[in-house]
């Protein structure tokens, strides 16, 4: 079996198996026929353009821990023409972060000649980001300005007490901290 299918099965194993503990302990809704059963995100994916100073980045900030870690080799010019990547496109390495909480991060570290190196803009189709939940807006918000990260907002408080705000990895990526409303 070659390198590429090796490190997909593992990868596969591994996500599916962690969908499974997640599952058995929440019940889930009755599934009707046209509805996905699920009940939660278990990931979110993002290309970065250092996978270590990435990995090191996320662990800095949020203790994140590594807990895989995959170089795939050659990948099928068919599984980039079905995944839409360019054909001079090779995956480096992709490596999985696992928070407190049991969320994750996934990253992807590309190389070739069509990749595009810019950022989309916020309001770009492809443009992403994702939210961390935070306990404490005032702290975290001060890790994030020790560290001379861009902030993009200062903390918004809702109608219904939640606070959010928005920053930058050091690669430009946009991060979003949301934190639940105070209890009175």
């Amino acid at each position: 079996m070659n390198t590429v299918k090796t490190a997909l099965i593992a990868l596969s194993v591994t996500l599916a198996s962690h969908a499974q503990a997640a599952a058995t302990s929440t019940p889930l809704p009755q599934s009707t026929p046209d509805r996905l059963q699920v009940s939660m995100i278990d990931h979110v994916g993002m290309n970065v353009p250092d996978i270590n100073a990435a990995i090191g980045f996320f662990s800095d900030l949020t203790g994140a821990k590594v807990i895989s870690d995959i170089t795939p080799g050659n990948v099928p010019p068919a599984w980039k023409t079905q995944f839409r990547w360019h054909q001079s496109s090779e995956l480096q390495r992709f490596v999985m972060l696992e928070l407190t909480g049991g969320a994750k991060i996934e990253l992807f570290q590309y190389r070739g000649l069509h990749i595009n190196q810019v950022h989309p803009h916020g309001d770009d189709i492809g443009a992403s980001h994702f939210a961390l939940k935070t306990a404490d807006m005032a702290r975290s918000l001060s890790i994030i300005k020790a560290k001379g990260l861009t902030i993009l907002n200062e903390p918004i408080t809702n109608a219904d007490g939640v606070q959010w705000m928005y920053f930058l990895t050091p690669w430009g990526a946009q991060v979003e901290l949301v934190s639940s409303a105070a209890v009175l």
